[in-house]
């Protein structure tokens, strides 16, 4: 029969359990002494903790068990297999599968059978409590160090763990070097990064070494961990919480909060040598990337500003052509106007929409009335359900069924309620978004080139340059708003009078204004376009002539 041969020590204890799996091994070869008809497959030595399921060398054995390269499994002891109980179940189902025939342990007879099995599973069960109450213990002891004031682990730099006494003491040199490491940080002249080089390069410093770790130089991380650690200001941290240490501290708990607060404290804000009228707008139209801008200083002493992509200095290099800012103003500039609105169809819009908002705010308050009034139906409805329950008048099935009704009855007019409440405010966009649009050109004049960025960023989508061209393509609520304006009754170049012609005209604007007010991106951007325009001081555009070209 083919056997798989495992050998297990607990990664925890590596230190206490060097002979470990030599000397299980030793004993598996006394144990194969006498057994000619074993053919050992493989051998399998792993140093993991059993305690959780997931160990690569046994998972590893398990799936080549299923795959049927061997059928038993040779170990020291049952609980070098499992300590959990998803492994011990695992191998458990195997054997009832017959994937798994036969166990040879060192110290334990193992038979094939519901008793064998039986006890294999008291065995890992015992495993188990084991690690378990260990466990529990260790918390124990823990509980009682943090109790009198010692930290359950080991100690941090500059201290050591004193097995005599069981406490935490100072650890020379790096005791007092630690101290020299927190005077540099109180004296507020170097950031972190040029304490670790420091410390590292002019002071050699290093580390304790250890068995396993230590004896190398502090990175920037680990020398921001350890000044903003608590315990050298006498505290013992556990589990997020703070705890009076006994330990002789390095700090003063004061000097501990200033430490905090100063290598904590934000980074000051870079100067900004430039600001450029269209910084962090445009993304170049052939290959996606940032369009940057850069400042020349001709002979003449006179200075130009130029965008272009920034994959100039990369490979391979953009060939888009770079654009003068003066260029680029005329045909944003021409955009804006574009898309302005005259005083006298803003005016027209402005008084139609007033009126159309009227009318929708009464319905919708009416059904939102209709809706509250139903809800408030149902919840009694509810209320005297419940009663009839509590009087035995019904069963518990026909209350259940009842109740779910009612609750998604009441649910969905709560939430019809709530969508007319919305519908009372839906206008307001639309008309911040005319507002906007009947201020466009004077304010455009008269903005800072922030404003400008974040007016364009709120009226484009995707702004691009390509062969010296700005595609500015306006935002669709925009698209829509200026095909409604484009009605001649909008424009006031037409009377409104009952007639089948305009009456269709104005069903249609009407159509097109409730699309409007649906859009989704318009609602998104009403806190932008409601800051814009209070921004304007209630200037109106100055431009009293229609505006050709509005698409």
């Amino acid at each position: 029969m083919k056997y798989f041969i495992y050998c297990r020590k607990s990664q925890e204890a590596e230190d206490r359990q060097v002979m470990s799996l030599e000397s299980q091994n030793d004993e598996i070869e006394r144990l194969l002494e006498h057994r000619p008809d074993i053919t050992i497959v493989e051998r399998f030595e792993e140093a993991y903790s059993a305690k959780q399921p997931g160990r690569p060398l046994f998972d590893q054995m398990i799936g080549r068990i299923e795959q049927g390269e061997a059928e038993g499994i040779i170990a020291w002891h049952p609980d070098r297999l499992a300590r959990n109980s998803m492994d011990g179940g695992k191998i458990i189902h195997l054997l009832d599968q017959g994937l798994l025939k036969d166990l040879q342990f060192c110290n334990f007879t193992f038979e094939n059978s519901s008793q064998g099995k039986f006890m294999l599973t008291i065995v890992f069960g015992q495993s188990k409590y084991y690690v378990d109450e260990l466990s529990t213990n260790v918390k124990r002891g823990q509980r009682t160090k943090l109790k009198n004031g010692w930290l359950p682990n080991r100690a941090p730099i500059g201290y050591r763990n004193c097995p005599e006494t069981g406490t935490i003491i100072p650890h020379e040199p790096h005791f007092s070097t630690l101290r020299r490491i927190f005077d540099l940080v109180l004296a507020d002249r170097h950031s972190v990064a040029a304490i670790s080089r420091i410390v590292t390069k002019d002071w050699g410093y290093r580390t304790p070494q250890w068995k396993t770790r230590g004896g190398k130089a502090l990175s920037r991380s680990a020398l921001y961990r350890l000044v903003t650690n608590p315990f050298y200001a006498g505290y013992v941290s556990w589990n997020g919480q703070l705890h009076a240490g006994q330990h002789p501290p390095i700090i003063t708990k004061a000097e501990h909060a200033r430490v905090l607060e100063l290598v904590r404290k934000p980074e000051k804000e870079r100067s900004k040598r430039l600001e450029f009228k269209y910084g962090g707008v445009f993304r170049c139209g052939s290959c996606g990337r940032a369009v940057t801008a850069e400042r020349k200083r001709k002979p003449s002493g006179r200075t130009y500003t130029y965008y272009h992509c920034t994959r100039v200095h990369q490979s391979p290099k953009c060939t888009q052509p770079s654009i003068e800012e003066r260029v680029l103003d005329q045909q944003v500039d021409a955009f804006v106007k574009a898309i302005s609105l005259p005083k006298n169809s803003f005016d027209q819009f402005a008084k139609m929409l007033a009126g159309w908002q009227a009318d929708s705010k009464s319905h919708a308050m009416q059904e939102q009335a209709n809706w509250q009034a139903q809800v408030k139906a149902l919840d009694t409805q509810l209320h005297n359900l419940t009663d009839l329950r509590i009087r035995g008048l019904i069963d518990d099935a026909d209350f259940t069924d009842r109740k779910r009704q009612l609750t998604i009855e009441r649910d969905r007019a709560n939430e019809n309620a709530q969508h007319a409440e919305e519908e009372k405010n839906m206008f307001e966009p639309v008309l911040l978004l005319g507002k906007l649009c009947s201020r466009a050109t004077s304010w455009w004049s008269e903005a800072k080139p922030e404003t400008k960025r974040a007016l364009l960023q709120i009226l484009c989508s995707n702004p691009r340059l390509q062969d010296k061209k700005a595609l500015l393509d306006p935002i669709k609520p925009f698209a829509l708003m200026l095909d409604m304006i484009g009605n001649p009754v909008v424009r006031a170049d037409r009377d409104f009078v009952r007639t089948d012609e305009v009456d269709g005209e104005h069903q249609g604007t009407r159509k097109v204004l409730s699309g409007l007010c649906q859009q989704t991106e318009l609602q998104e951007r009403t806190d932008q376009l409601r800051s814009l325009v209070a921004a304007t001081n209630g200037k109106e555009c100055s431009n009293q002539q229609n505006v050709a070209g509005t698409r």
